[in-house]
């Protein structure tokens, strides 16, 4: 490990600098000391044993034997520069992990993936250029140019350059047949933007409003990173605008048709032969392999302080394991380089722990961005017209937490390691806010039995149940996704199902299979469910999904009003007045370029959702934490948890180094 704290602290924000020689009414984005763009070639390499290499042993010999072109034509002409955590590296070495069953494409995006055209600086705070060299913004958010490296190439070799980006937007992204909805990051005002070639490094993204969200977006998975996994020299053979017969084709490789073979060959990790610009290129592809390989790009366009191109370690190889609980006993014998999902759990810990000095692995902490563990939600456009008056009052949802004793549920559920929270951004957020985070937490009985009355639940049934205010039976289902989502959430759930039915409340749990609980929650059909709170700390903005209603499924507290602000009030139904107004707020927020006015906007949604106390909260868990073997090197003691993060891809695996 090392001893360079690397922390989510809270910093003051960077402006944006006017750019010297730039369009009129343009701020530039460039690199940061992190991630430079002016390798200290004077400097002369570090004195560090093994860092007198600028290129890998194993590209030194394929250059020597004429395999490959030299150093010099295979970086661009302004590589991005990385800082190490903690040190220079040397060459050599495999990473070794995991994955959970061949769906567990997330940990190849979070590892090997990771490199948009913008992307997080270490902090999580804003977005910094990435592929991208530059990033210039028009004062009013309508426009965004892009820069690229020029020199930059794929994989394979060929030239990277602006005919991807317009390959990847106007040939496959607006190509219905391949893309039947444009992606959402590309859109505003009802319209998809334009995209203009200015020449062979720069395009220009034009929106029909103001986009202010934009570069965050182009710093996320499955968005940033979309425009430049499509490479137009090797899809171009698939796709029937550029080649004749393409159908053909397609049917001689056992394709219906050019679009589905087009839509498997543009696959990243289901194809290893696509060219990339990651820093390892896959040697094969998930599907039914036993162990996913991958091995270093010749032809990656990043290098440490001292002009030596990245990545140091050779390779990886992810087992491909279908019980976590086969990878939990990998973990403890040390056969994981870095790995941070599917077993490092509270509840593992213990094992984890007890098992490090022979394993020979630490932990690492992992700064959460989960703002709780658990939230618990009504659905408050029920389409029982007698639960959603229930379900509506304030005074009820108050009653159901109050009802909560979470300091019971935290030493059940997570070994006391939890803080009682409601569905509120961290301490250590911008958008902090202490009444939102604590209120209506006590757990006290009376207090609840108070609340429940004041909401009009004053009748009981023989059994002691509280009937609805009209004197009808009133049961709640509370629909929980398992298995393989949250393990501990059915047992948690039915604690608070035992609170709630100690204070009169019919309620009891309801498990059942993810897919039916995104279908349920979508189409309007449940009383209540649980999951997981983002929102936290980082990503407060992109995922406000439990402070105003903007999801649909899964985190669904009022599908028919999400619905209603999803399509801009042409379906669903229209929410009450406050609520309505937060929905207005986060629209004009998305069209502010203006960071600070964003900033001041998403304040006043909250205080919009403190006063409507939406959702109810349990538990936060402040960090989580990750196993790192003695003999690797540059990963941080600490980082952001976060998909938007693509932990641990904010970090620049490609400095990670074995020694």
């Amino acid at each position: 490990m090392n001893d360079r704290s690397w922390t989510t602290r809270p910093i003051t924000r960077r402006r944006l600098l006017i750019a010297g020689g730039a369009s009129a009414g343009l701020v530039a984005l460039s690199g940061c000391s992190w991630l430079d763009t002016d390798p200290a070639g004077d400097a002369g390499p570090s004195e560090a044993p093994g860092t007198d290499l600028r290129e890998a042993p194993q590209l030194a010999a394929r250059v020597e034997a004429g395999e490959l072109p030299p150093l010099s034509e295979r970086l661009p002409a302004n590589p991005a520069v990385i800082e190490p955590v903690d040190r220079p590296g040397v060459y050599g070495g495999t990473w070794t992990s995991a994955l959970l069953g061949p769906e567990d494409e997330a940990w190849l995006q979070r590892t090997v993936g990771y490199d948009p055209l913008m992307r997080w600086n270490p902090e999580w705070t804003e977005p910094v250029p990435n592929i991208a060299e530059s990033v210039e913004q028009s004062d009013d958010g309508h426009e965004f140019l892009i820069t690229l490296r020029a020199g930059m190439k794929w994989s394979d070799g060929a030239p990277f350059t602006a005919d991807d980006l317009v390959f990847a937007f106007q040939d496959f992204l607006l190509t219905k047949e391949l893309s039947p909805a444009v992606p959402s990051f590309l859109t505003n005002g009802g319209q998809p933007a334009t995209l203009t070639r200015v020449d062979d490094q720069s395009v220009r993204f034009t929106f029909a409003e103001p986009n202010g969200l934009f570069l965050e977006q182009l710093a996320l998975i499955n968005s940033g990173d979309v425009l430049v996994s499509l490479p137009a020299h090797y899809l171009q053979q698939f796709h029937a605008a550029y080649t004749e017969g393409a159908d053909a084709t397609a049917a001689s490789a056992g394709f219906a048709s050019w679009t589905e073979l087009m839509l498997a060959r543009s696959e990243t990790y289901q194809n290893a032969e696509k060219p990339t610009l990651n820093a390892w290129m896959l040697t094969n592809a998930l599907g039914d392999a036993t162990t996913v390989t991958a091995e270093r790009n010749p032809y990656y366009w990043k290098t440490d302080p001292d002009g030596r191109q990245l990545p140091y370690l050779d390779s990886l190889s992810f087992e491909v394991v279908s019980d976590a609980e086969v990878i939990l006993l990998k973990a403890t014998n040390g056969e994981f380089a870095f790995h941070t999902r599917h077993v490092t759990s509270l509840a593992n810990k213990p094992v984890l722990a007890e098992g490090r000095e022979e394993g020979g692995y630490e932990f690492m902490t992992l700064q959460s961005s989960l703002m709780n563990e658990m939230v618990i939600f009504l659905n408050l456009t029920h389409q029982d017209p007698v639960k959603r008056a229930v379900f509506t009052n304030k005074d009820f949802r108050i009653g159901l937490s109050h009802a909560i004793d979470r300091d019971e549920l935290n030493t059940a559920t997570f070994q006391d390691e939890g803080e009682p929270w409601q569905a509120a951004p961290a301490p250590d957020s911008r958008y902090y806010d202490e009444e939102l985070a604590t209120q209506y937490l006590e757990f006290d009985v009376d207090l609840a039995n108070e609340a429940l009355d004041r909401a009009g639940l004053t009748q009981r049934d023989g059994s002691g149940f509280r009937l609805a205010p009209d004197g009808s039976p009133l049961t709640i289902e509370v629909e929980v996704a398992e298995p393989g989502v949250v393990p501990y959430w059915l047992d948690a759930m039915n604690l608070v199902v035992g609170y709630w039915n100690e204070v009169g409340i019919n309620a009891r749990t309801r498990p059942e299979d993810r897919t039916l609980f995104k279908e349920r929650t979508e189409a309007n059909q449940h009383d209540a469910g649980v999951w997981v709170g983002p929102g936290g700390l980082g990503d407060e903005t992109r995922r406000p999904f439990f402070y105003l209603p903007t999801m649909r499924f899964e985190q669904a507290f009022a599908p028919a009003w999400a619905q209603w602000y999803q399509t801009n009030g042409a379906q669903g139904e229209e929410p009450p007045e406050p609520t309505r107004r937060q929905c207005e707020l986060f629209w004009e927020l998305a069209r502010t370029p203006d960071p600070d006015q964003r900033e001041e906007l998403f304040g006043q949604i909250l205080e919009i959702a403190r006063d409507e106390f939406y959702v109810i909260g349990t538990l936060r868990v402040p960090t989580g934490y990750g196993i790192v073997r003695d003999d690797f090197h540059n990963v941080p003691e600490e980082m952001p948890e976060s998909f938007d993060f693509a932990t641990p891809g904010g970090s620049s695996p490609c400095q990670y180094f074995i020694e």
